[in-house]
């Protein structure tokens, strides 16, 4: 080498700020967070909201045209068991429709089942349990003989498999079935999702209408059964919910509340904990809206089936249903967005009928049709209501956590959360950006102050569609394992972009990189590193007197290690010379550095790099670094040479860290928004002179000495730095040269 290279939802404390009110402090340990409500915002700009998204419709998947189902097959219950989706739901037929209705005969209400290896494809297996019109070769599972004793329905179900972990093995599916002896909801269990039986003759809830679907299901961060029914409060239809230890005994229900939502007619609630953030209730209520007969009316799909259902009762022909979305983090108060969630939909036929987009009780992941794509998640609704032989069921599929987002537009908004708590080493987010578009993210102090290392400048703008995208900062990465357990707070800057939800999760190394600088991609600070000498240099081992060989201009560094680079100027601009003293010609003891521009521009004139290899650029960060120099300066230069630290590759001269100059009237100065002249420092011309900088990249400033003068505290040319990568030696301007007799830097990571 040419030259020598040296080798539950918990509010835990009220803060007080200067800049805040009395503020709640949200522990969200390593929760998964949706943007679903206001729970966790603080402060939001205009043009920044919360955004309700609705299910794309795909195929059907299901018809029950079977004779023991019928066109009313409603209250459904679907889940994933193991590899197998089951779905429960009612076989039932009205006749109050048209001639197509009248296909199927009236029969009594059972519970069906079917099951799908995809939650697309699903087949109803022969069961051989109830015997229809002298066969066992068919899917029911639940029959009107057998619950005689409760005076049980079959139609007005819920199936769910219990996941309380110490519910019996027998008990592990659980039906809430409706029964008049005396009225109220009853219990049913099951080792296997088949063959049910009761759990008690007598009911577990009585006070309700119960006309609807009805249900419960084991809270895993409550610890706790909770159930949902059908009730009207003021004449209007409405949700009352109550808690159970056991299941069998619960206390008298409560009245759901939804705070700022005008009073609608809720059919049913589809309530269940999210099950990526089960702290998080959802419910898909089907919405009943009578609107009586208008225009509109007469001009919706299928008026003549209207007319002939309405001659049973007026509200089977005007009234329409589509779902809507809600959800609560404590069981009983629900944000319900007022926009539908599944509307009624274009269908010429079959559609803007009562009983339609009826949601089931449950979701599903699903392979998505588009391939190298995340799985969807699936939901499902009914179709054709009353009009046919049977209903149909259609899947929806959306984004998985995309109910909601925290949107903005291209002209930007951002939105700031309340002070929280969390456990964890990463931030990650389920995020959709445009390609222009991003997102960047702030962690700040719990009185608003943004903390160094991940504000939002050093955040480099997230373009990406991911469910799972790793925040990283500038310098720190993603490593956020220092902030954990004190209360921040988080600024999201959006951009044409959603916000699904986020989380914090545990922390993961830094993945590995291209080695190299030019793509802007550096490893991550090693912070188990011990001080190190990135370069030592005399240039001794160099021929001098000589213009430098192609390799004396750009040395083979030793991979990962760090050297220097000539990044401009002919050969004869950047040498090693022996001449004593400096620019004389005389042959000299020692040797030394000469970078020269002559009448010329950077471009062409001659400056020497100091290249750190990745890792040692990455250990600078927040780190000090020391840089000892014996230069020359001659009083012949026209103007300033300099010694400059970056954080970027060599000849960008961009992001400038600290920047000394040297002028040939003997002034020393350094950059900031200008030239900036240290009174107390003179270097000696026409002479060596040691140089010493102190770099403090953690804020951003350094101390100068010249000679035996120390000046402290000297600003970074651009504040923001906090890395470096390269260092020039060289003029600034033409007509200039600076000696340099030897280099030493070492760094403190």
């Amino acid at each position: 080498m040419a030259f020598r290279i040296a080798c539950s939802i918990l509010v835990v404390s009220v803060l007080m700020s200067p800049h805040t009110q009395a503020q709640e402090v949200v522990e969200i340990g390593s929760r998964l967070e949706l943007m679903v409500d206001e729970f966790l915002i603080d402060s939001m700009s205009e043009d920044c909201r919360l955004q309700l998204h609705r299910p794309v419709r795909q195929e059907i998947v299901l018809e029950t045209d079977a004779p023991w189902e019928g066109n009313a097959s409603g209250y459904q219950s679907v889940f994933k068991d193991g590899d197998l989706y089951r779905m429960y739901y009612r076989g039932c037929h009205y006749l109050h429709s048209g001639p197509p209705a009248q296909v199927i005969e009236d029969h009594p209400w059972y519970l069906c089942y079917a099951e799908s290896d995809d939650g697309i494809t699903w087949r109803k297996p022969e069961l051989g349990l109830v015997e229809f019109n002298g066969s066992v070769a068919n899917n029911i599972i639940v029959a009107p003989e057998s619950l005689t004793e409760i005076g049980g329905d079959p139609a007005h179900t819920a199936v769910f498999k219990d996941a309380n972990p110490n519910c019996p093995d027998d008990e592990k599916y659980k039906i809430v079935i409706l029964g008049n002896k005396p009225h109220g909801l009853y219990a049913l269990k099951s080792g296997d999702g088949i063959h049910f039986s009761l759990m008690s003759t007598e009911p577990i809830i009585t006070e309700g209408a119960f006309d609807s679907q009805n249900l419960a299901f084991w809270d895993p961060v409550r610890e706790e059964y909770r159930e949902y029914h059908r009730g009207f409060k003021a004449g209007r239809r409405d949700i009352m919910t109550a808690t159970s230890q056991d299941f069998l005994n619960f206390p008298a229900p409560e009245w759901l509340a939804y705070p700022d939502a005008p009073p609608q007619q809720l059919y049913t609630n589809q309530i269940q904990p999210y099950y990526r953030a089960p702290h998080i209730f959802m419910g898909f209520p089907m919405r009943y809206t009578d609107r009586g007969w208008s225009g509109p009316m007469l001009d919706l799909p299928g008026l003549d089936e209207r007319v002939i259902r309405g001659k049973s009762h007026p509200r089977y022909a005007t009234t329409v249903t589509d779902a809507v979305f809600m959800t609560s983090r404590d069981g009983l108060n629900f944000k319900r967005w007022p926009e539908a969630f599944i509307r009624p939909g274009p269908k010429n036929r079959g559609s803007w009928v009562y009983g339609d987009n009826f949601v089931f009780w449950g979701m599903v992941e699903t392979a998505s049709h588009i391939a190298d794509t995340p799985n969807d998640l699936s939901l499902y609704a009914t179709e054709g209501y009353w009009e046919g032989p049977g209903t149909s069921t259609r899947r929806f599929t959306m984004r998985i956590d995309g109910f909601v987002s925290a949107y903005a537009p291209f002209s930007g908004g951002e939105f700031v959360t309340k002070p929280l708590i969390f456990d964890g080493g990463n931030l990650t987010l389920n995020v959709e950006t445009s390609g222009p578009g991003s997102v960047q993210v702030e962690i700040q102090e719990a009185d608003g102050t943004p903390i160094d290392g991940y504000t939002l400048d050093e955040c480099p703008p997230i373009f990406c569609d991911d469910l799972r995208h790793t925040v990283r900062w500038e310098y720190e990465g993603g490593d956020v394992r220092a902030l954990a357990g004190k209360p921040v707070r988080l600024r999201f800057a959006l951009k044409d972009a959603d916000l699904y939800a986020f989380q914090f999760v545990p922390y993961e190394p830094e993945p590995e990189r291209p080695d190299t600088m030019s793509l802007g991609a550096l490893p991550r600070k090693n912070r188990d590193r011990e001080p190190f000498i990135a370069i030592e240099d005399d240039f001794a081992d160099v021929p001098a007197a000589t213009s430098p060989s192609a390799e004396d201009l750009n040395p083979r560094v030793a991979e990962g290690a760090s050297g220097w680079h000539i990044s401009q100027g002919e050969p004869d601009r950047v040498q090693v010379l022996d001449d004593d003293p400096p620019g004389s010609g005389n042959a000299g003891q020692t040797h030394h550095l000469k970078a020269e521009r002559r009448q010329e521009s950077y471009h062409e004139g001659g400056s020497a790099w100091v290249l750190l290899s990745p890792q040692d650029a990455a250990d600078t960060t927040r780190g000090k670094m020391e840089v000892t120099a014996r230069i020359w300066v001659p009083s012949t230069n026209r103007d300033r040479v300099d010694i400059d630290a970056y954080d970027e590759p060599p000849s960008v001269f961009m992001r400038r860290a600290f920047h000394v100059r040297f002028h040939p009237n003997g002034d020393v100065s350094y950059y900031k928004e200008g030239e900036n002249v240290i009174p107390e420092l003179k270097i000696e011309l026409d002479a060596w002179q040691d140089v010493f900088i102190r770099a403090d990249l953690a804020v951003a400033t350094f101390d100068l000495t010249v000679g035996e003068t120390t000046v402290t505290g000297l600003p970074f040319a651009v504040s923001s730095i906090r890395r470096v990568q390269a260092l020039e030696f060289g003029p600034n301007t033409s007509n200039c040269t600076l000696y340099v007799d030897s280099v030493k830097i070492e760094i403190f990571p």
